[in-house]
């Protein structure tokens, strides 16, 4: 009787496919990952060009007025109202649109439905990992609420205020990158590395020094950074020695005791090479401690 041979793997050959596959993965998973990300990219410098046709439209239907930053955290797009004529709150508009909400409510851009909205960065994460959409929903047109995007907008343009953002947590949609628009209509590519902020702690990115330090660098700072292509850093370790010092050292409104009642008006024009919108988001809290101020050289 004739035996029929048996084919099959032996373990020895079926590690060895193991191992070959396991190696291939481990070789094409960051291209893999680099790829996506560079695709998130493209949709969020897609995003900032939509925002800015939308702030040209802004202009074009407001005496070619730039979209006012009437709100101190300039990743929100309804707040509460800072920027006010005479120190007074119009009745009833203690909340409403602010900074780039103004392209919603004047109907420059679609109200968000879900998170594939221009003002969403793909890969824009809050620190517990949600996107935006979920905290913009909760919060548009809402009293008492504020509803936040994936951009920070340059609300420093037309005036600054002493207000210093406090926190535990900075983010970055890109570690190594920021995307942002200029007044143009142009997106630009900023390249962000490790820098050192403080000698006795080494190269430090910006999400990295703001962590630590539980402060954002404040929005007329880091914008004015992007637009010259580098990071100054004696500006910065001086405002890192003294966060409030600086806000009220740099304050536009010197002979108001508040500083924070603002009416500038700003021709777009004005701006043209400067920074307005970028995909940079901060979600913040109270600092556990301060650190000891970096060294000034």
């Amino acid at each position: 009787m004739r035996l029929r041979k048996i084919l099959a793997f032996t373990l020895v050959e079926l590690l060895v496919v193991i191992s070959i596959i396991a190696l291939l993965m481990g070789i094409l998973l960051p291209s893999l990952n680099r790829s996506r990300e560079q695709a998130r990219r493209a949709v969020c410098m897609a995003g900032l060009r939509s925002i800015g046709q939308g702030i040209f439209l802004y202009a074009h239907d407001n005496d070619s007025r730039l979209v006012p930053g009437d709100w101190r955290v300039s990743w929100d797009a309804w707040g509460k109202v800072t920027e006010y004529h005479f120190g007074t709150i119009p009745a009833g508009e203690e909340f409403r649109q602010v900074n780039l909400g103004h392209l919603l409510a004047n109907r420059m851009l679609p109200t968000p439905s879900n998170n594939e909205h221009v003002f969403f960065c793909p890969s824009c994460r809050n620190p517990d990992g949600d996107r935006g959409f979920e905290g913009f929903d909760n919060g548009w047109g809402k009293n008492g609420s504020y509803a936040p995007t994936g951009y920070m907008f340059n609300n420093a343009l037309d005036g600054f205020d002493d207000f210093v953002q406090d926190g535990r947590s900075a983010v970055l949609s890109h570690k190594n990158k920021i995307n942002f628009l200029r007044g143009d209509g142009s997106v630009h590519v900023f390249n962000v590395r490790p820098l050192i902020f403080d000698a006795s702690v080494g190269p430090e990115l910006l999400q990295d020094v703001s962590l630590r330090y539980g402060v954002c660098f404040p929005t007329i700072m880091l914008h004015r950074w992007l637009e010259i292509g580098e990071v100054d850093l004696d500006e910065a370790r001086i405002f890192l020695s003294n966060p409030q010092g600086w806000a009220n050292n740099n304050c536009t409104l010197a002979n108001n005791a508040s500083c924070r009642a603002v009416s500038q008006s700003v021709s777009l024009s004005s701006v043209s090479k400067r920074s307005l919108a970028c995909d940079v988001v901060g979600v913040w809290g109270a600092p556990a401690s301060a650190p000891p101020p970096p060294p000034s050289g």
